[in-house]
C-alpha cells in the first residue's frame, strides 16, 4: 500500500462527508467531530491501486467516502463497491488472511482505521458504529444466501 497517501482534508469537509453516511447516522455532532478532526485516518487511493490484498493479514477496515472499487477473489471480480461501503471489517475482529483483494476503479477518498484506532474511540460511539457494521454484514449474508439459493435452483 505504498501508493496510498494521507490527504489533508479540512475538518469541516470531513465532517460534512461523514455526517451523511449511514454508518455514522446515530452519532452525535461531537462524536462525528472526533472522526473528522483525526487527519491520520483519511487516505487518497489512486485508481488501479490494490489496497487490500487477498491472503495478507491486516487489522484495518476502510470506509469509501468517494470513488469506486471492485472486489476480486482468485482473479475473478465478484463485487462492486461505492461511497458508503465498508470493507475489511473482519480485520477488526480477527487476525486472518484477507479473503479477497480490493482494487480502486477510480480515485478513492477513504477512511482507514486500524483495530487499535477503533478501540480507542469512546465506548458508546464504538458500539453504535459496530451495530451499523453488523447490520451491513447481515445484509451481505442475506444477499449471498439469496445468490446461493438461486444457483441451487438452476
Amino acid at each position: 500500500m505504498s501508493a496510498i497517501k494521507v490527504k489533508k482534508v479540512p475538518s469541516f469537509k470531513a465532517y460534512e462527508i461523514i455526517s451523511r453516511l449511514s454508518l455514522f447516522s446515530d452519532l452525535l455532532p461531537d462524536e462525528i467531530r472526533i472522526l473528522s478532526d483525526n487527519q491520520q485516518i483519511f487516505y487518497q487511493i489512486p485508481a488501479g491501486e490494490i489496497f487490500i490484498r487477498q491472503g495478507e493479514v491486516e487489522n484495518n477496515f476502510y470506509l469509501l467516502l468517494s470513488g469506486s472499487a471492485k472486489v476480486v477473489r482468485d482473479r475473478k471480480e465478484f463485487d462492486q463497491l461505492c461511497a458508503g461501503d465498508v470493507i475489511g471489517v473482519c480485520g477488526l475482529v480477527r487476525d486472518a488472511p484477507r479473503t479477497a483483494s480490493v482494487v480502486a476503479e477510480s480515485n478513492i477518498f477513504a477512511m482507514r482505521m486500524s483495530r487499535k484506532q477503533f478501540r480507542r474511540l469512546p465506548g458508546k460511539m464504538r458500539e453504535l458504529i459496530k451495530d451499523h457494521m453488523m447490520e451491513e454484514l447481515v445484509r451481505r449474508i442475506d444477499s449471498l444466501n439469496e445468490q446461493l439459493y438461486f444457483c441451487q435452483q438452476q
